[in-house]
């Protein structure tokens, strides 16, 4: 096997009518997506896309991205799942830099394929592209062969509970690279999943009971959602699986409460290094603390700054590799998070952490969520913004006074700005570029 599209031909082999994916109340079974992916082949074929070739692929449908993306693993190209909130501009730098060979459009039986017959495509041994879901600029193209995730899925899918009896939601676009990597780890295991493109607690809430779901993989944005409002109780779920942001405990304990019988369990993780370590929360640990490593992968620090040895990066880096994450491992082997040292202001000479701030800030009565940015100041370089979005209605002053009680003066805010809620990116993280036109 060398590829996913062959990993969907072995599965249809075994389970070609059991449903592989629900997407907004149309049923895929293994044998239907297969269908899907080979008539997009065809298409594909027929518009001259070749082996290596490195293609995007813009869809706002999971399940075409997902069959347009198996169509050219068929051929032999390189597919690269697009963002859906990038503009015409953003994606044409990302075509231009990265020497791509084209980008198709996907929308039902509506297809267009651009190529660029100048830029000729590389033999390579990757099978697929992603795209870095960082919160500002040009998203990179990342390179992975087929065997950097598929060796590893037995390893997360034994974590994570992930079987053959597996009704696992998520939300959002493929592009995102943990919903692509739970979308072929459930493949692999003979699962189903469940997606639509509303957004909203309730409806969610609804898709889960009526589908008996075991799994829910979101960002905790998204789990923060499914919480607020909710009456009733799920007993029915099985395991919550996190990453991307930090799960604190007021969000934890709100899980426990509408999920009851649910393991929470908060990953950490990169594109370029797939899963890094784990922990099934118990409400009583350190927020910062992301627990131990996966098997066949080791953490370090040097001079304050994480680096991991494992076998499942992407391709072309050196272990051990730095994503640019700072922090320490602790005596019982747990990875104690201090922020992306690119997450750090530096107000007239003195640096402040902008994952300390957002910490200490939701201890505040009244705040639910916060997003803590920097912002250039004549005199000290740098000063501190804060976007908070409220649990209850509240003024920016009584903000500042309870900020006091929490920060010591050079780390309070010089801007507060309040938002109904923090706006989120196609991937569900805090989209920074719209936070940053806001000051």
């Amino acid at each position: 096997m060398d590829n996913y599209y062959e990993l969907l031909q072995s599965m249809n082999a075994k389970i070609p009518d059991k449903v592989f994916l629900k997407e907004d109340g149309r049923d895929w079974s293994y044998s239907s997506l297969l269908a899907l992916s080979e008539k997009l082949w065809e298409y594909a074929s027929n518009c001259g896309v070749k082996k290596y070739s490195k293609i995007l692929i813009k869809s706002e449908s999971p399940v075409y991205q997902a069959g347009a993306f198996l169509a050219l693993e068929k051929i032999g190209a390189v597919p690269i799942l697009l963002h859906n909130d990038l503009s015409n501009t953003t994606i044409r730098e990302i075509l231009q830099k990265n020497k791509l060979q084209g980008i198709w459009c996907v929308k039902g039986n509506s297809n267009e394929i651009w190529s660029d017959t100048s830029s000729k495509p590389i033999s390579t041994s990757a099978a697929m592209g992603v795209l870095t879901s960082g919160t500002t600029g040009i998203p990179k193209v990342l390179y992975r062969d087929f065997r950097s995730w598929y060796n590893f899925f037995p390893i997360q899918n034994d974590v994570f509970g992930i079987d053959n009896n597996t009704v696992m939601f998520i939300h959002g676009s493929l592009s995102f690279t943990g919903n692509l990597n739970m979308f072929l780890a459930v493949m692999a295991a003979g699962g189903e999943l469940l997606t639509c493109r509303a957004m909203g607690g309730r409806k969610w809430h609804g898709l889960l009971a009526d589908n008996r779901a075991t799994h829910i993989y979101v960002v905790p944005a998204k789990l923060h959602l499914l919480c607020r409002n909710c009456e009733t109780e799920n007993t029915i779920l099985k395991y919550i699986i996190g990453g991307s942001q930090l799960i604190t405990q007021d969000l934890y304990r709100s899980l426990v409460r509408v999920f009851p019988g649910a393991d929470t369990i908060l990953y950490y993780g990169s594109s370029e290094l797939s899963y890094i370590s784990y922990k099934i929360m118990s409400g009583k640990e350190d927020e910062n603390n992301l627990g131990r490593p996966f098997e066949n992968i080791a953490v370090t620090s040097r001079d304050g700054e994480l680096f991991v040895d494992t076998p499942y990066g992407i391709s072309g880096i050196h272990m051990p590799y730095s994503c640019g994450d700072t922090g320490y491992v602790n005596d019982r082997g747990e990875i104690i998070f201090t922020g992306r040292k690119t997450d750090w202001i530096n107000k007239g000479g003195y640096k402040i952490s902008c994952n300390r701030l957002e910490r200490l800030i939701r201890q505040v009565d009244g705040v639910r969520a916060v997003a803590v940015m920097p912002f250039n100041d004549k005199i000290k370089g740098q000063e501190i913004a804060a976007f908070v979005a409220a649990k209850e209605e509240i003024s920016v002053k009584d903000l500042r006074d309870s900020f006091a009680l929490v920060l010591n003066e050079r780390e309070r805010p010089k801007k507060i700005i309040l938002l109904g809620e923090l706006p989120l990116n196609d991937r569900g993280k805090v989209d920074k570029q719209i936070l940053g036109e806001l000051l």
